[in-house]
């Protein structure tokens, strides 16, 4: 579905929600760079992903979305968060192009299966991410590393929480199945490469 396709309604409550979500990022980030718009037409379905680039202040790049909170399963219920993915500013040695692709195609396959949105969830090492990472599955948890307003971040009477979607191994993934998010943390904490790096070992 195009902005255009939207009701009167339906393009009112999405400008509003940019307009918190992206003052809220760009009061932390700077300016994105870029904006690609994921559509569906038989559902409600507008996601917008903002790339946040690397600065001389930071060395992350952010890839975040606005409209995902408000995108609708198959049984009916809104996704009701936002995601944030960090890489090191080289991008894991990938285009922006390439990120937004496979950001896109998670955010899909998480709308269409993901029973809801709680966390922390993993998604096993899968052929969508790209070839030159190591770090082929996923997990989305609670924002880590961020100042802490951007964890809730208020729109009108809603609180929309923004996940943290990070590329992990699939080594991890089992870790994390396995023994819990704590026994993870402390992998993180004790490793000597950045959890953003996608192709770390």
């Amino acid at each position: 579905m195009s902005y255009e396709q939207l009701s009167n309604e339906e393009r009112f409550s999405l400008d509003i929600r940019r307009t918190f979500l992206l003052g809220t990022y760009m009061n932390e980030w700077g300016m994105p760079e870029s904006r690609i718009v994921l559509s569906k037409t038989e559902r409600n379905v507008h996601v917008e992903i903002y790339y946040f680039p690397a600065t001389s202040q930071s060395e992350i790049s952010r890839f975040v979305t606005v409209g995902l909170s408000q995108a609708i399963r198959p049984s009916g219920e809104q996704v009701s968060a936002e995601w944030m993915l960090a890489l090191p500013s080289d991008l894991g040695g990938v285009s922006v192009e390439r990120v937004n692709t496979y950001l896109a195609d998670i955010i899909t396959h998480h709308i269409e299966n993901a029973p809801d949105s709680d966390i922390p969830r993993v998604m096993k090492s899968s052929t969508l991410a790209p070839t030159e990472w190591n770090a082929t599955a996923l997990l989305i948890d609670e924002l880590r590393g961020e100042k802490e307003a951007l964890e809730l971040i208020q729109i009108g009477q809603e609180t929309v929480p923004l996940l943290w979607v990070i590329p992990i191994t699939p080594d991890e993934a089992d870790l994390i199945l396995e023994q819990g998010i704590v026994e993870f943390d402390t992998h993180v904490d004790s490793s000597d490469y950045s959890i953003i790096d996608p192709q770390r070992p």
